[in-house]
């Protein structure tokens, strides 16, 4: 890549994770203007006790696990896709997972 090919002007970099700290969950957004502070960010997410929540790895043909309420989430119409039936509210879980 040849610096013609760079863009000029300041870059924003942002990251979205789903995560759980001190027994809540929910979505994280860090911004930065640099890679490295946002990396830097990243890593101290560990130390301040947030984690991220994903659906645990599951055995082929057995359903993922919704990270928010820890029970089998259901197939949806698409084909290796799966949602959290949990009522939440008047709504429902958001949570979603690829086999």
């Amino acid at each position: 890549m040849t610096e013609d090919a760079l863009p000029a002007g300041e870059m924003k970099y942002s990251f979205k994770a789903h995560v759980q700290a001190h027994g809540f969950a929910g979505d994280l957004i860090i911004s930065s203007t640099t890679i490295n502070d946002l990396v830097k960010s990243i890593k101290l997410l560990e130390r301040g006790g947030i984690q991220p929540t994903t659906a645990t790895s599951h055995p082929t043909g057995s359903a993922p696990v919704c990270p928010i309420h820890q029970r089998p989430m259901k197939p949806s119409r698409k084909p290796g896709s799966f949602y959290c039936s949990a009522k939440v509210g008047d709504d429902y879980c958001k949570e979603k997972a690829r086999a």
